[in-house]
């Protein structure tokens, strides 16, 4: 096995895995490929509906749900970033006046947040 390693073994192993491969040629491939869109997001609403005014409509109504749904998850997470800082200070301040009982609560609120933003954010 060492001496497939050297310089001449190995430059002769190399031609041999080249030439033993079967014919391709570089017509065979394909110059462009169409990869499907690996995104989970909202069809384009213009794509979906046409140009009557009633489409225009449901186009609007559904953009600002869009909006507000993503207001919500940012106002949600918001607040969960403010739940885990406040519990990290109080963990790493040691606070006698904070109980174990009040972090357990803090902790449970913040779990029951994710899990809602979680949700939300599957939903659309």
């Amino acid at each position: 096995m060492r001496a497939l390693v050297s310089g001449v073994g190995l430059g002769s192993l190399l031609l041999w895995a080249v030439f033993s491969l079967p014919n391709v040629s570089l017509a065979q491939v394909p110059s462009h490929v169409e990869i499907p869109n690996p995104t989970p997001r909202q069809p384009d609403l213009k794509q979906v509906y046409g140009d009557t005014p009633e489409d225009q409509k449901k186009q609007q109504e559904l953009s600002l749900q869009g909006q507000l749904n993503a207001r919500e998850v940012w106002l949600e997470s918001n607040q969960l970033l403010l739940l885990a800082q406040q519990l990290q200070q109080d963990v790493l301040s040691r606070k006698k006046s904070s109980s174990m009982q009040a972090n357990a609560a803090k902790a449970a609120q913040i779990e029951k947040l994710a899990k809602t933003i979680q949700e939300k954010m599957k939903a659309h």
